[in-house]
């Protein structure tokens, strides 16, 4: 007798204690998810700042890739832009690597697009500089060899993130005197 009667007071505890560790287990659940949540978006922000990082090395290597190419005596020719005005204004690359009018819409992924802006500007630092000219010897001062050297920035965008990054380029050429 007296078995069954704390049998029947022990009926609802086992439900009580499966329903706590019921909510336990939903409140990990959850913050399990937020947390998940969180990490993808700072893997996809990560992502997005990686590509305008890489946008704005394509519009230097773009430079690079035009200044190494073609007649430099040619007008047309980017070296020979940047000589007459004293740099270039920026310039905008497709996802070809070419010269594009600046709108910087490239679609990505099929038919999904992203405003993807790669942007060039190039100035001449120092126009005949006879001390320094990295990767070339033109023989020091008294010598009419010298380097123009131009500062070459570039800039990316991709939405709301931006990057930039700046090469120092040198052109051997032969001082004038401006005298």
């Amino acid at each position: 007798m007296t078995n069954m009667t704390s049998i029947n007071k022990q009926n609802g505890a086992a439900l009580f204690v499966s329903l706590i560790l019921l909510i336990v287990l939903t409140v990990i659940g959850l913050s399990s998810m937020q947390r998940s949540n969180m990490q993808e978006r700072m893997a996809a922000n990560t992502h997005v700042s990686n590509m305008a990082f890489n946008s704005a090395e394509s519009a230097i290597g773009g430079f690079v890739l035009d200044a190494n190419t073609g007649n430099r005596l040619d007008p047309m020719h980017i070296l020979s832009q940047a000589r007459s005005d004293g740099g270039l204004a920026s310039q905008c690359y497709d996802q070809n690597g070419a010269w594009s009018d600046c709108d910087g819409t490239i679609y990505l992924d099929g038919d999904r697009s992203g405003s993807v802006v790669s942007r060039m500007q190039a100035s001449v630092f120092d126009e005949c500089n006879v001390l320094m000219c990295g990767g070339f010897s033109v023989g020091g001062s008294g010598s009419n060899l010298g380097c123009r050297i131009f500062q070459v920035d570039g800039a990316g965008d991709i939405g709301n993130s931006s990057a930039s990054n700046s090469l120092w380029a040198y052109e051997v050429t032969v001082c004038v005197d401006k005298h």
